[in-house]
Formats: structure tokens, C-alpha cells, sequence
């Protein structure tokens, strides 16, 4: 499948990265299972995300460059902190970006600049994947002009799916070859009823499986 908005589909999908790796150390992504509902029903949503990244070198000014060109593909609302530590800088970005179906995600990034997004697709066993789209290659142009070593690139070397139940029913969360409490599983399987919550590591360095996809998520009621 090819869609024209979003430039990387997962099938079986923040954020601003603009540093030497082109990836962002962490992203955590908070989604409630309420909100799933209402996304598959039509409507999109802007699901919190956070994000870090780490330049391990002089910054000269490029960090806040690259942040004001960032700000025109993310939200509105989106903070930027920055520190320093002895090894360089490190940016935290607080955003959001939508969530919703194909169709749907396609008319709202018709409008709305956004360099990620949450796809959900499936009726029976939905599949929420984190991806980017194509203002990430908008976004990655206007890096480059600022320093080649700039650029875009999701998935993170750690990405951190945190799922809510908010649901009246029992909710059925499974992902594959992903870490929970630090403890890796090659299938992770968790049932959540109302005010639990499962927090699933996917890990994004060279020498994992999702460092070429991006992270996806399977929702099942049980």
C-alpha cells in the first residue's frame, strides 16, 4: 500500500530529530484506549509525545537554529528544553502528533504540518504503528542547510509505547520482540482493565529489528 501523506507505512508507524545520529535517543508516546475507539470511528486525535535527543559535540548555535525550523512541523503548543552536560547537549521536545486511519490522518495532514504520526488500522485486532511522513523530508531540506550532519529519521534507539486503559471492557495489548520493566520478550502479551496501564520498550539500534521498522502495537478485546 502507498499513500501519498504518510511516506513510511507499517504493515504486518517525533518528532524533530535533528542531531548527529538523525534519530532521537528516546520517544515516549501515551495512548488511551478510549482514544483508540474514537480514532477508529473517523476522528483524529493529538496524542502526547515526548522526545530526546543528544548532540555529543560543540553546538554553536545550530541546536536553537534547528528548533526554530522544527517548530513549523510540530504542534502549536509544543515545548523545547535544552541542557548541557559533560558530554553535550541534550533537547527534550514535549508535543504532540495525531493519531487516526488512513483516510482520516490524510485529510488532517492536508492542514496541519506534522512530521509523525499513529496509524490505526484493523477492525477486529487493531494495529497502531508509529510513522513518519512526508513534511519529515520538508523538515530534513531545511536541516541540511543549517549543517549536512542534520537531519530526520524515526524510529528512535528507544522508543516507549505507554498504553492507558480508560476502557469500561478488558483490553488485550500485544507487541512482538520488545522490552517491558527491562525484561525482554519476543512476544508480550498483557490484559488491561479499566486504570491499567502497559508500558513496552521498542528498542531502535543498529543490531535490532526496529531499527528498519517502525514500532507497532496490537489492540485485541477480549
Amino acid at each position: 500500500m502507498q499513500i501519498n501523506i504518510i511516506s513510511k507505512l507499517i504493515t504486518p508507524v517525533l518528532l524533530i530529530v535533528f542531531l548527529t545520529s538523525c534519530s532521537p535517543s528516546n520517544v515516549a508516546v501515551s495512548i488511551y484506549t478510549t482514544d483508540i475507539d474514537v480514532a477508529q470511528e473517523g476522528e483524529v486525535l493529538e496524542v502526547p509525545v515526548t522526545a530526546s535527543f543528544s548532540l555529543y559535540s560543540d553546538d554553536d548555535g545550530e541546536l536553537e537554529s534547528a528548533s526554530q525550523i522544527a517548530e513549523k512541523y510540530l504542534a502549536p503548543d509544543s515545548i523545547f528544553s535544552q541542557s548541557s552536560g559533560d558530554w553535550g547537549e541534550t533537547l527534550v521536545i514535549e508535543t504532540t502528533i495525531p493519531m487516526g486511519t488512513l483516510d482520516s490522518l490524510q485529510n488532517y495532514l492536508a492542514s496541519n504540518n506534522r512530521v509523525a504520526v499513529l496509524l490505526v488500522q484493523g477492525v477486529d485486532e487493531i494495529e497502531i504503528s508509529l510513522s513518519s511522513t512526508d513534511y519529515a523530508d520538508a523538515l530534513n531540506s531545511e536541516l541540511s542547510d543549517i549543517n549536512f550532519m542534520l537531519g530526520f529519521e524515526l524510529p528512535g534507539d528507544s522508543t516507549n509505547f505507554r498504553v492507558i486503559s480508560d476502557s469500561r471492557n478488558e483490553v488485550q495489548v500485544d507487541a512482538t520482540a520488545v522490552f517491558v520493566s527491562e525484561k525482554p520478550y519476543l512476544y508480550y502479551s498483557k490484559v488491561l482493565k479499566r486504570r491499567d496501564e502497559a508500558e513496552i520498550v521498542f528498542k531502535g539500534t543498529t543490531d535490532s529489528v526496529y531499527s528498519e521498522i517502525n514500532p507497532l502495537i496490537y489492540i485485541n478485546y477480549p
